[in-house]
């Protein structure tokens, strides 16, 4: 039972690295442009960005704290589930800032006081929200399965504020929403004694 936990985990934490390198593929993302005024512009690399992105974060945070779980033999805990939003953010804001659209230029990027507005007034409506939505499926499902009102309370605290963040870009929000819940649903089938309860 350890070992196929262990595999289990190994082939979770994979798929979850895959799903985050995808959506840092596919991600929309500030570079430097002479062009521009503020001396930045957005990239779309993309036409299904503002959809792929976000479900694709969301499917990877989970999956990487589902995986984590089962490689380590461990049970999965709800308050461990927290992770998968903040996984989704700081990935989400590095995208953002052109980590695979111009890596080189990331140091500059951030240093742009335009680039960092940018990043919260725009970006984070359009992705980072989505994002945080599908990622706190994990926790909310984990605490109400393990009864942990702490963990609960502020899992939903968590969609609130990224359902308000992102209500301009609601396809987003239902992408991410999607793609959370797809990746619990993967871990209630393939590691039920962890997800169900």
């Amino acid at each position: 039972m350890a070992l196929r936990s262990r595999l289990l985990g190994s082939a979770l934490l994979v798929v979850g690295v895959a799903a985050i390198a995808l959506a840092g593929t596919v991600s929309i993302g500030l570079v430097p442009s002479s062009s521009a005024p503020d001396g930045i512009a957005f990239v779309t690399p993309s036409p299904v960005s503002l959809l792929a992105t976000p479900a694709l974060l969301a499917v990877g945070s989970v999956l990487l704290v589902g995986g984590t779980a089962a490689a380590g033999g461990t049970d999965a805990s709800a308050r461990a589930a927290l992770v998968a939003p903040a996984l989704s953010i700081v990935a989400a804001l590095a995208f953002g800032a052109g980590l695979f659209l111009a890596p080189e230029s990331v140091p500059e990027t951030v240093t742009n006081p335009a680039a960092r507005t940018a990043l919260l007034s725009e970006f984070s409506p359009r992705i980072v929200a989505g994002a945080v939505v599908g990622s706190a499926v994990a926790p909310v499902v984990q605490a109400t399965v393990t009864e942990d009102t702490p963990v609960l309370l502020a899992g939903s605290i968590l969609l609130l504020v990224a359902l308000a963040l992102g209500a301009s870009n609601p396809l987003s929000l239902a992408a991410g929403g999607v793609g959370g819940a797809v990746a619990v649903a993967l871990l209630w089938a393939v590691d039920p004694e962890r997800w169900r309860p």
